[in-house]
């Protein structure tokens, strides 16, 4: 029946603790919560496992590093055949490496679909690619950037390749049920500190020299400006973060900037921002803008990428170009001198979330897809 549950292996096989992993998560917890049978294929000891199983969620532990692992690849099979897998859905595009030998192995015919969240900087239309893709049913792209990048760099068929952005949750990044003034008196703001917000992981591209920069070139003019710095370093990127927090004592800008790392409570953190910077130098997506969209902040952006299908320039936000701190500055400057501009840009930021990335409408396509095979 079009409405039985469905038996659904989601793959992620990283280390890290970063977007891609958090989205996996989430993504199994909007299936979990449709009634689905959703299991976790992971690493053994990877941050993503550990926060599967405080959830309570089902995991399979396999340790596949790379891309031929012929013992593992069986356990995988064997896991298919026993559990009835209806669906396997591939966050990781290394993952289909174990994952097409495994259906194949466990003569299942089972839709293998592939998230994309990253694009490709070689062609992969080799033997290997080609033995893989083919049994891969469909591929969902998480920007139009990234899907066009799919189509130029795998042997794929367009009309298999779709667009689904990585949607956002409007009743839990809602600013009419968190609370603005918690944040805020954790870290010691005022009512009259104008709160600028900056989520993501440590990592080079992600911006974070170029915010230090501009904050720098407005401390002079506007005293009362706060940064808050959100998140954590992923697995060989600490020396970065360790570079970033000397960065910020360098420019004396140590009184303005709040470091406080990883965070459950975004919504709480994002509702004490008064404005909120996505300085990436290249992004397929931008998740955090849809969040502090969502939250009603006014945004300054980089103009790259993924993050177009998300700003609307002088609607929802400003545009500047990556790796330009003046730009960054002249953007946030406009913006505080601006509240009303910065109330009406948070007012039509939400509305575009609700209307282009609520989870409801997210969760409803891909079961379709799911369903379609």
């Amino acid at each position: 029946m079009a409405d039985e549950p469905l038996k659904i292996l989601q793959t992620c096989f990283s280390q890290s603790w970063g977007g891609l992993e958090i989205h996996t998560l989430r993504a199994v917890s909007r299936l979990h919560k449709r009634g689905h049978e959703v299991y976790l294929a992971c690493l053994p000891e990877s941050r993503l496992a550990a926060e599967a199983e405080i959830l309570g969620f089902k995991t399979f532990k396999l340790n596949i590093t790379g891309y031929f692992h012929p013992l593992l690849i069986k356990k995988l099979a064997s896991f298919l055949i026993k559990n009835k897998i209806s669906i396997i859905h591939s966050q990781l595009s290394r993952d289909i490496a174990s994952v097409v030998p495994a259906m194949l192995l466990s003569r299942r015919k089972i839709p293998i679909i592939l998230s994309k969240r990253m694009g490709s900087y070689i062609s992969k239309k080799d033997l290997f690619h080609r033995f893989t893709f083919k049994y891969v049913s469909s591929v969902l792209a998480i920007s139009e950037v990234i899907r066009k990048n799919v189509i130029e760099t795998t042997p794929i068929k367009p009309e298999n390749v779709t667009v689904l952005h990585e949607p956002v949750d409007v009743e839990k990044f809602n600013p009419s049920t968190t609370n603005r003034e918690k944040i805020r008196t954790e870290c010691n703001f005022t009512n009259n500190d104008f709160v600028i917000g900056f989520v993501g992981r440590y990592s080079p591209g992600k911006g974070h020299e170029d915010f230090l920069n501009a904050l720098s070139i407005l401390k002079i003019k506007y005293p009362y400006i706060k940064a808050l710095i959100v998140g954590e370093a992923s697995r060989g990127e600490e020396l970065y973060e360790k570079k970033i927090r000397t960065l910020t004592n360098d420019l004396h800008l140590n009184n303005i900037v709040r470091f406080i790392g990883f965070r459950n409570d975004i919504p709480d953190v994002m509702h004490a921002f008064d404005l909120f910077v996505f300085p990436s130098h290249a992004e397929a997506f931008g998740a955090a803008l849809v969040e502090a969209m969502a939250m009603e902040r006014p945004v300054v952006s980089t103009n790259c990428d993924g993050v177009l299908d998300i700003v609307i320039d002088g609607v929802t936000g400003i545009f500047v170009n990556p790796r330009k701190p003046e730009e960054l500055a002249r953007a946030i400057d406009k913006l505080i001198q601006n509240p009303d501009l910065c109330k009406k840009m948070g007012i039509e930021g939400r509305k575009r979330v609700l209307t282009n990335f609520d989870e409801k409408t997210h969760i409803n396509k891909l079961e379709d897809i799911y369903r379609s095979f």
